[in-house]
């Protein structure tokens, strides 16, 4: 026989000659790990989902490049640019842009908000347009018009009103003493004509036309903060900025989508992390049912590793008996763990057990990172645990 050692493991998890405290405890062991590990799996894969479902809303409203000054807010030199862009083949469409902080004030209820305000080009650039699901995009025709949050939209009660303006104030930029409200703000009025639902980073956003925000910011001319890039696709974001910063020079500070969402991914990673690393310490904590398991057995074969002893069977190959047990044990549980775990997942992609909100189920992603990840850490541990508790026998 090539593997007595795995053979008499296998006897030992699969016979059914007998039913003793030593099957018992092994079915709890297995029990334990096969729920730590169908845990960790559906976290790892929720997590998955959660950054790719925000990563493709960030992606309806953050552009692919953004060029920016380096120092101060407006662009200098709006004419050097926009011509630079111009010749870029690899640049498919650009879009001015302007965000401030505004204070809102409609029928009396008063919130603070970031405005944006873009231009015609902008939905060339993103897909602002498709996430309005009440009322109209912006009419770029005139310059009192704006779409709001959900999230500002409940606040204030502020939806599609074509009748009642909300007061938009910016403070003016001077110095001096204030005597009086309009010295200290630009006020203007507009009217919401739509209402657009993202994630919670956009909750306090409202959009409009670029004139309106020129307007309550006092900036003479056609400038802007911001230019915003649509690429055509054929060239890699980071070589498309590094053409740009050569064409551009060092006054402009480039960013790509990753830049622009760094923040967002870092916490998403980190979060991610935090609860691996606790999904792992209840694997660590099942795995003490398996040592368990282990000991229990080579106390109850005492007189069997006599008998094997006397057979001639040396002390490596009874080690690896409890070894391989442990082993055996761990890939039961883990393979059934990930089976139960990926009929779960399928439940939540079909069906959506578990919503998010009232109208979006919990995402789930299933991907080899997350099934290597599960593995290695199952099985690593198991196997860990099975070679030190199996070391005992004497």
């Amino acid at each position: 026989m090539k593997n007595i050692s795995l053979y008499i493991a296998k006897r030992y998890i699969f016979s059914k000659t007998n039913t003793n405290a030593v099957n018992i405890i092994a079915g709890i062991a297995v029990c334990a790990i096969l729920v730590a590990t169908a845990a960790l799996f559906i976290i790892l894969s929720v997590f998955s989902g959660l950054e790719k479902m925000n990563l493709k809303y960030f992606s309806n409203v953050n552009p692919e490049l953004k060029i920016s000054p380096a120092k101060g807010k407006t662009l200098d030199s709006l004419t050097f640019v926009i011509k630079t862009l111009e010749k870029q083949q690899d640049i498919k469409a650009f879009s001015k842009v302007i965000e401030e902080k505004v204070y809102i004030d409609y029928k009396g209820k008063q919130d603070i908000a970031y405005l944006k305000g873009i231009d015609e080009n902008f939905t060339k650039v993103t897909r602002l347009d498709t996430v309005v699901y009440g009322g109209d995009y912006l009419d770029f025709s005139r310059d009192d018009n704006f779409i709001v949050s959900n999230g500002i939209a409940e606040r204030l009660q502020l939806y599609i009103d074509p009748v009642t303006p909300a007061d938009l104030m910016m403070p003016k930029a001077g110095t001096g003493l204030i005597k009086q409200e309009s010295e200290a703000f630009t006020k203007k009025e507009a009217y919401s004509v739509g209402v657009f639902i993202l994630n919670e980073q956009y909750d306090k956003h409202i959009f409009t036309t670029l004139g309106l925000a020129q307007e309550l910011l006092d900036l003479k001319g056609n400038k802007c903060y911001a230019i915003e890039l649509k690429t055509t696709g054929n060239k890699s974001f980071n070589d498309i900025k590094s053409n740009l910063q050569q064409s551009l020079g060092s006054n402009y500070i480039i960013q790509t989508r990753q830049d622009l969402d760094s923040a967002f991914l870092k916490v998403m990673n980190m979060e991610n992390l935090i609860s691996y690393l606790i999904f792992t310490l209840v694997i660590i904590i099942a795995c003490f049912n398996l040592a368990g398991t282990i000991i229990i057995l080579i106390l109850d074969k005492k007189k069997e590793i006599q008998t094997m002893y006397s057979f001639g069977l040396s002390r490596k190959n009874i080690r690896n008996i409890f070894f391989y047990t442990g082993l055996i044990i761990t890939l039961l549980a883990m393979f059934t763990g990930l089976l139960i775990a990926c009929v779960i997942g399928l439940l939540q992609v079909n069906f959506g057990l578990v919503m998010a909100s009232e109208t979006v189920p919990f995402p789930f992603l299933f991907s080899v990172q997350n099934f290597t990840a599960v593995i290695v850490t199952v099985l690593g541990l198991g196997s860990f645990v099975s070679w030190l508790i199996s070391r005992q026998v004497k």
